[in-house]
């Protein structure tokens, strides 16, 4: 029976002409791309909530593939004085999931993504949606076409800023100088409503223990990280 639905969902999504020029017209306003086969797109939207057999994890992996090789072959020829260790702190940068976020939320990609998945939090899953999307249009066309859109997406986020390193990072060579044991990071669920988190820095020799509500975990480390940077520049 399971099986029965599953497909019959699969069935009803692909027949949908309204839906399939919905995901027609987001696709060429996003990334200015004429779709051929719009079955890969189907798939690149379709969450496993919604089909575990037809779903966007496999495109995803693809993608995450062809995003790393076009960001790293794009850094490398741009910055060829670059030691190894700085195209990777770029790159990472470049690729994290908070950045996919930023760019997927850019795009013009909800109404389909949300038609499909019935309303499934965007939240959740656009950074994997973002990479499977990438996926799709590399099997649906070659690899200077999706090195083209990569390159058109990425390359106004690309500067020599992106060396500069992150608060957590920043406080890790800090407390590793000074042989003081690394923070403790942790989270749980908050107590007000608006926000789903309440994240804590711990550095018990320091007695230091900075804490913030929030709905992000990694991007509230990084606040809590920076916040204890400025006490600490403060005392010094």
């Amino acid at each position: 029976m399971i099986v029965i639905i599953v497909y019959l969902i699969e069935w009803e999504i692909k027949l949908n002409k309204d839906l399939v020029n919905n995901i027609i017209k987001s696709v060429k306003k996003s990334f200015n791309y004429k779709i051929n086969d719009v079955n890969y797109f189907i798939t690149a939207f379709t969450h496993k909530s919604v089909s575990s057999s037809n779903n966007y994890e496999r495109l995803e992996i693809l993608g995450d593939a062809i995003l790393q090789l076009f960001i790293t072959e794009m850094l490398f020829t741009k910055y060829p004085h670059f030691s190894e260790g700085d195209i990777t702190i770029m790159r990472q940068k470049l690729v994290n999931t908070e950045c996919l976020e930023k760019i997927y939320h850019s795009l013009d990609l909800k109404e389909p993504i949300d038609k499909i998945n019935n309303n499934l939090d965007g939240r959740r899953i656009s950074s994997d949606i973002l990479e499977s999307v990438l996926g799709a249009i590399y099997l649906d066309s070659d690899n200077q076409t999706v090195k083209n859109i990569i390159n058109t997406i990425f390359q106004p986020l690309v500067s020599d800023s992106l060396l500069k390193k992150d608060s957590k990072s920043q406080l890790q060579e800090y407390l590793h100088r000074e042989k003081i044991p690394l923070p403790t990071y942790t989270s749980c669920k908050s107590s007000k409503k608006s926000f789903k988190y309440l994240v804590s820095c711990k550095i018990p020799q320091l007695n230091i223990n900075e804490q913030m509500h929030s709905n992000k975990i990694k991007s509230s480390e990084q606040i809590l990280a920076q916040t204890i940077l400025n006490k600490i520049n403060e005392k010094s």
